[in-house]
This record gives C-alpha cells, structure tokens and sequence, in this order.
C-alpha cells in the first residue's frame, strides 16, 4: 500500500511539473481581470536580497496548472463546507456579488471635497457646479443581508457641509436599484439609467429635460462575465451587456488626448482583443484621462454651444452617452489618470456647466485623485 501511494504521489508530482513545463503560460488572467506575473530575472542582487524567490513563488503561483479549478474548489469548499459569509472578500446577496467596501474614511471624503472646492476656485469659479453620488453595490445589500459597510449617512452628510455653496446636489438614489447593477459587477447597466439621465437633466436645467429609452436601439453582447465572479471564483451565470445607440450616439465622435485620436462612442471593437481585460471598456474605450465628445447632430454656433464637463470614474463611461441629447459636447475628465494642475492645457471651462459624477468609493477615498 505504501508502495502505491509513492507512486501515485511520484507520478502527480512529475505530472504537474511537466505540465507546468509544457503548457503555455498567460500573460494575464480574464477571470480576475489583472496581470499574472512574469518569470523574474535572476541577479545576484535579487538573490541577497531576497526578493527574487519572492516574485519566483508569485510566478508559480499564478502559472499552476489548473489554477483555475484549483480556485474554484477552494471558493466552493470555502462557502458550502465552512460557510464562510464571504471569500476572497467577495459575498453573495440577493443574487447578487459585492465586494466588502468600509468603513468610512472621513480623511477620504475630506480630500475629495477639498480637490473640488480646489478646481472651482482654480478653473471654474463662475460656472455652475453639480455634484451627485453614485452608490457602490452594499448600498443596497449589505444592510439588509448582515454585512459590514461604510457610513453611507454620515458621508452625504460630509459632502453637503463641505460642498455646501460650491455645489449643488442631485440625487439620483431614486432612480437606482440593485437591479440596476450587473449581478457578477461592480458597475451599473446602461439600459438602466435612463432615469439617472433624467434626474441630472432636470436638475441641470436642460430643455431635454425627459430621457426616452424608447429612442434608442439595444445591441446585446452575451458572455459577460463581471470581475466579481473571477475574483470570488465562484459559479455565476454568464450576463449580458446593453448598449443603446441612435443617431446621436452613431454621429457623436471621441477625441482621446492620450492617443491623439478620433473613435466612436461604443469600441466593439475591444471584444476582439484578447488582450482586452475588461467587456465593459466598450463604453468610450474604458479609462482614460481626458475625452471629448462633440454631437455630430450640433448645428449651434460656437458661441451658443451648450458645453458639459464631467469629472467621472468607470460608471461615467456608460453615463456619457446618454447625456449628448442637450449639450453639443461633453468632455470627460479621469482624475485618477492626468493630474488636476494639468487639466486647464486640455479642457476649456468656459460657459460649461460642470458636473462631479463618483462613486461612493472615490468619494471615500480622495488620496485616488492626482493633484
């Protein structure tokens, strides 16, 4: 019987370091959206130091055969067996994935109020300014379902006394549910925010001031897995991603002052790229530092055009089309990709209505933003 399990034991031993030899290593994983590491250089200096078989054991680690697999048990036996509320900080809740976000961080929020009142006073001191708060996922879970979470009161209670007089407020709570959001992503789903456009309309003052979905044509793309369901390594149905198009959106064109281009509103074209780490960049490309939008339907002279200025994060990538209809261009600005004391060399405030569109967690966490 010992006889045996050396065998066995010999031969899975051998097995796995042939096929760790053999099988092509990625140069990144889908399921967690990120990176794996790449074999590290041997120096003598790696060596004394130590970190060489530091980033050698990250190397094996992320290049195991069947690592995958490995993951799943571990998450299922994690969940079912131990009953764990959660794995890998990743809980499930009315059918929903989360991640665990708390608490709140007062210094955060501090910061991010100080950068706004900082901008205004800079670029825009004359200009009217608008300030809403996108909620992360345990806005609506983590209450009701016994998990931990930020102070949500206490932090639009900290933006209202420091924005106070520097910007006005709009709430598009109402118009939001969990099911607003991907059930496997942190992210909200376009097809759901017509009435976030509406409320931001409204309260900007638009004359476009209603958002009819019915105007738009729904392109489906199956398959989505959200970075929720790699990171939890737990089974999920696979989603679907909506994007809404009409004659707006197909004339609108992009300017990347990245790239130094002109692209369309929605990059199909990403779905095609294996190196693309993310489903959701179809929306504008993803993050970028600065984009410009201009209506293609715009025939206003230079002097009447309605001009909108977002300082967003990954939800306005969705948010930004929907919000040509009133404005002749919209200009994105990614304060956690170019730094403020260098926005004025892109982006002209003049006449422009600016809006601060953040989630809950970039309000929570000022240190994000680049000064």
């Amino acid at each position: 019987m010992k006889r045996v399990t050396l065998i066995l034991l010999t031969v899975l031993v051998l097995g796995s370091a042939a096929a760790f030899i053999l099988c092509p290593k990625q140069a990144y994983s889908a399921s967690e959206r990120r990176r794996l590491a790449g074999m590290p250089k041997l120096s003598a200096d790696s060596l004394l130091d130590g970190s060489y078989t530091g980033k050698l054991e990250t190397y094996l680690l992320d290049h195991f055969p069947l690592r995958e697999a490995y993951r799943g048990m571990k998450a299922n036996f994690a969940v079912t067996v131990l009953q764990q509320k959660e794995n890998n900080g990743i809980y499930i809740a009315n059918g929903h994935a989360s991640k665990l976000e708390y608490p709140l961080n007062e210094t955060g929020v501090e910061r991010t109020v100080q950068m706004v009142r900082s901008l205004k006073k800079s670029y825009f001191a004359d200009n009217r300014v608008f300030y809403t708060v996108i909620p992360d996922k345990n806005y609506f879970l983590a209450a009701e379902n016994g998990y931990p979470h930020m102070d949500y009161e206490k932090l639009f209670a900290l933006l209202s006394d420091g924005l106070d007089g520097e910007a006005d407020y709009i709430d598009i709570l109402p118009a939001l549910t969990i099911d607003s959001y991907y059930r496997t992503d942190a992210h909200w789903r376009q097809e759901c925010i017509g009435g976030v456009a509406e409320r931001l309309f409204a309260d900007m003052g638009c004359e476009t001031a209603e958002f009819d979905i019915g105007s738009y044509e729904q392109h489906k793309i199956e398959n989505f897995n959200g970075v929720y369901r790699g990171q939890a390594a737990l089974p999920f149905p696979a989603e679907e991603i909506v994007y809404l198009t009409n004659e707006t959106t197909d004339n609108a064109q992009v300017y990347d002052v990245e790239s130094n281009s002109i692209k369309a509103v929605y990059q199909t074209k990403l779905l095609l790229d294996e190196k693309s780490l993310d489903a959701y960049d179809i929306y504008l490309g993803g993050a970028r530092a600065v984009l410009n939008i201009t209506n293609g339907r715009s025939r206003a002279e230079e002097a009447d055009r309605r001009r909108l200025i977002v300082f967003r994060d990954s939800f306005g990538s969705s948010l930004a089309p929907l919000l040509l209809e009133p404005y002749d261009e919209v200009v994105l600005v990614d304060l956690r990709y170019i730094s403020a004391s260098l926005i004025e060399r892109y982006v002209d405030f003049e006449n422009a209505d600016i809006l601060f569109a953040y989630n809950t967690l970039i309000w929570n966490n000022g240190s994000i933003l680049k000064k």
